[in-house]
């Protein structure tokens, strides 16, 4: 396939559960979409749920977005976002679709966001490609130390982007993690490479994580979009400093539970660094007054961090994804 030429079959997809006013968000800006030249698009929501909660939510819009994009939904009733993702990989495939693209339903997408992904694969030899994730504006109703974690949460994304932005190229990621919550790849990895979400890691997280690094151990050509942008908006609940330590508690423990099973050596080795890590993190508390904006959400995630690794020979297993929160 002769990506430069070819017309190109998209779906673009996003999973959800129980938060329909996110949903609304998003099915807005795919429907101010561009369409990207020579390609037809189709958007898919998967609803993980026993029920469809969110069904009414996406046939109010409609078969057919503004842009044309015709507005699909399809129900997974088995709990996990594995499961979900999987269910539109399967969609897109029956669909003959090319390409599939991932986002979350508490994300936005930029009015140009598909069109500068599909420039980026078609000018690229990567089979999969990642791009960066910036939050939205705050709402006006958040608390003062609602607010300040949020700063906290701009900056830290916005220092991703920026190491992203050197490291990584459209035919390297230099290392950076391509997830889904922007994530462009070819329904190829899927039947053609056997790639899937790891369907036994329901409620962990990390499946994405997992798939980049199976994609990238197959030796097949990975890259990074520096301009598509999705917007992130996070609900109160998320902007507290026990929230933000349980998520880093939950990603380290589900990352080296990984690391554990595939280069045990390595694992050790790392979580023989947590001795530094208390050191740091006590760096971190002596920053705080001087940085503020910065410095509050890397003492929640470093001390979390510590937890979810050192809670591992005790046999603490992380449920990132069993609670919903935002609406």
């Amino acid at each position: 396939m002769d990506r430069h030429l070819t017309h190109l079959k998209i779906t673009v997809s996003a999973l959800t559960r129980q938060r329909p006013e996110m949903l609304s968000a998003l099915l807005e800006s795919w429907g101010g979409m561009t369409v990207p030249e020579n390609c037809s698009v189709q958007c898919l929501v998967v609803e993980n749920d026993t029920v469809p909660h969110s069904e009414a939510v996406v046939r109010a819009y409609g078969e057919t977005l503004p842009n044309g994009m015709p507005l699909l939904y399809a129900l997974e009733t088995e709990p996990g976002i594995p499961f979900g993702r999987n269910c539109a990989a399967r969609h897109a495939i029956a669909h003959g679709s090319d390409l599939l693209c991932f986002m979350d339903d508490d994300e936005t997408v930029a009015q140009d966001w598909l069109d500068r992904l599909v420039t980026g694969y078609r000018t690229s030899s990567a089979v999969l490609l990642g791009a960066p994730l910036r939050a939205a504006p705050p709402s006006g109703a958040e608390t003062a130390i609602q607010r300040l974690m949020l700063s906290n949460i701009e900056n830290r994304y916005l220092t991703k982007e920026r190491k992203a932005s050197k490291r990584a190229t459209l035919e390297d990621t230099g290392g950076v993690t391509i997830v889904t919550n922007n994530w462009l790849g070819e329904t190829r990895l899927f039947t053609d490479h056997n790639i899937w979400f790891d369907e036994t890691m329901r409620m962990t997280g990390g499946t994405d994580a997992k798939f980049y690094a199976e994609t990238v151990a197959a030796g097949l050509p990975v890259g990074w979009v520096d301009n598509a942008f999705v917007y992130e908006r996070i609900p109160p609940e998320r902007l507290s400093f026990w929230y933000q330590a349980a998520r880093g508690r939950d990603q380290s423990n589900a990352y080296m539970r990984r690391r554990l099973e595939r280069r045990p050596v390595n694992a050790v080795m790392q979580i023989a660094t947590a001795p530094f890590r208390i050191v740091a993190l006590a760096g971190l508390i002596v920053l705080l007054p001087f940085q503020p904006k910065k410095r509050l959400i890397d003492i929640a995630r470093t001390a979390g961090w510590l937890v979810g690794v050192l809670s591992i020979p005790f046999g603490y297993k992380s449920a990132l994804y069993k609670k919903v929160t935002g609406h």
